[in-house]
């Protein structure tokens, strides 16, 4: 792990200079700082979209982070409500979004003179990713994959590193809350992020909530699922879930992974 680190940085400094795509999230967070390591941070511009589609918190958590490591950050405003492609919401429609959003960054301030870099790592490979087929054509680089770091890996060196990301819980954007073919709204992306928020504020971390239909279907994480379920939380969900104008509620009965201790 400790040598797939080395020749992370060792690449990165080959570069010279670079612009990073930089979300936030423990991928991001630890290619950014890999890079200002390997490079300084005056050689890494760190390029972020605030959209609706990500927690309003993010931004602020973005711009903290880069400041704190010392390197110059754009944040670009993206409406992705003004792409029909995006709107009509087709099976493939993370890879439009990814070519539009990453082709905002190539023509961002510095950027495009520098190669830009984005989080995406080993073991993303391995899933069905139609975005990624957009980083290529665009020729973004990928050098945590490069470099054979997979996603345990990365959160244990950040462990390391001090980094507050490291037992973050993965997060998505809020469209993929929305099932493929449903076309997309400000309002259910909105009703989407007040009903996570609304878990939030209740204790459960790394929620997901799915509208199909006239139906919410909520995930938490597996160590939460026997909480949830007690009746005195669930009608707290269901009566709060109404007040937002959200349908049925339902419990995904797999919740989702625990963050790595």
């Amino acid at each position: 792990m400790r040598s797939k680190y080395a020749g992370l940085k060792a690449m990165l400094a080959r570069y010279g200079e670079v612009a990073v795509a930089f979300s936030g999230g423990v991928d991001s967070t630890f290619l950014l700082h890999a890079a200002c390591f390997a490079l300084g941070p005056a050689r890494v511009h760190a390029l972020h979209a605030r959209t609706p589609l990500l927690a309003g918190e993010e931004s602020e958590r973005v711009r903290a982070t880069a400041q704190a490591l010392g390197c110059p950050l754009t944040i670009l405003e993206v409406d992705p409500f003004s792409w029909p492609i995006f709107v009509a919401n087709p099976p493939d429609r993370c890879y439009h979004c990814k070519r539009k959003l990453y082709r905002s960054f190539l023509q961002a301030r510095d950027s495009s003179r520098l190669p830009l870099l984005d989080g995406t790592n080993l073991d993303d490979l391995q899933e069905v990713r139609p975005g990624l087929a957009a980083l290529a054509e665009l020729g973004v680089l990928i050098p945590l994959a490069a470099a054979g770091l997979t996603k345990r890996e990365i959160r244990l060196l950040s462990r390391e590193l001090g980094l507050a990301t490291w037992n973050a819980c993965s997060a998505s954007c809020l469209a993929t809350r929305i099932p493929a073919g449903e076309p997309i709204s400000r309002e259910k992306i909105f009703l989407v992020a007040r009903c996570e928020a609304l878990l939030t504020a209740l204790g459960f971390a790394g929620v997901r909530v799915r509208l199909s239909g006239q139906e919410a279907i909520v995930a938490v994480l597996r160590p939460d699922l026997e909480r949830i379920v007690k009746n005195d939380v669930i009608s707290v969900i269901r009566e709060g879930f109404a007040r937002l104008g959200a349908g049925r509620v339902r419990i995904d009965p797999q919740g989702r992974p625990p963050v790595p201790a």
